[in-house]
């Protein structure tokens, strides 16, 4: 019974490849604030980033040149992010900028994919959850690279980063509260690129939500239709 239903756990995880991608960004969020204050603890993170981004690309079945593309650029991704948090500071802009490019194509891809023509399963609905998660990582880390060259672009009431600076964690925290609309907290912007590109991600948000819906109640038409 047990190797039952053993056996029936990972056919579902197969049949539905992004449920196992929501529960490794899940974890990876949760991992992060336990993690990022140290130069060790940002590396192992570089790295569960780069299995949640691997898993991400075995989620959506993409082409093989597609996915040896990605894998090198993920790669590349990886190295500098490691280098940064070991102490190499000038690598910096190049690990966030690349990390903000890798998880944007992958999100891409994500939602060419739940958001095709072809039935919504459950499969798509855990992808649609994964999406929005990416969405708000994509943006953490642009708002890091910026950060980079404008040192106040954020004001908080408590900066976990070096020199009055937000952390990974503090910017991934900033962007799920402007990407759902929470409304600002003890984090605001200060420049107005920081300005902009939380505009950018408000209305990417509630567009997000928007053709989500959509594109059920056109489903649900199309059955009543058939019927």
């Amino acid at each position: 019974m047990t190797r039952r239903r053993m056996l029936r756990r990972i056919a579902y995880v197969r049949r539905n490849r992004c449920s196992a991608l929501v529960s490794a960004l899940c974890f990876f969020t949760l991992l992060n604030p336990l993690l990022a204050s140290s130069a060790i603890g940002g590396s192992v993170l570089g790295l569960a980033l780069f299995v949640v981004l691997v898993l991400a690309v075995w989620a959506l079945r993409l082409e093989r040149p597609v996915l040896w593309g990605l894998g090198v650029f993920g790669f590349i991704t990886v190295d500098a992010l490691i280098a940064d948090r070991l102490g190499y500071s000038g690598l910096r802009p190049i690990a966030l900028g690349a990390t903000a490019l890798f998880i944007g194509a992958i999100t891409i891809a994500l939602l060419r994919y739940v958001l095709d023509r072809r039935p919504i399963t459950t499969d798509k609905v855990f992808g649609a959850v994964a999406a929005y998660i990416l969405i708000a990582l994509s943006f953490a880390s642009l708002f890091g690279f910026l950060q980079v060259f404008q040192p106040n672009a954020f004001t908080a009431t408590i900066a976990h980063g070096p020199g009055g600076k937000l952390n990974w964690s503090d910017l991934m925290y900033f962007s799920f509260t402007v990407l759902t609309s929470t409304g600002f907290g003890e984090i605001t912007p200060a420049t107005p690129m920081a300005r902009s590109l939380i505009v950018i991600e408000q209305v990417l948000g509630v567009m997000y939500v928007a053709f989500l819906i959509a594109r059920l109640a056109n489903l649900y038409g199309s059955a009543k239709r058939l019927q």
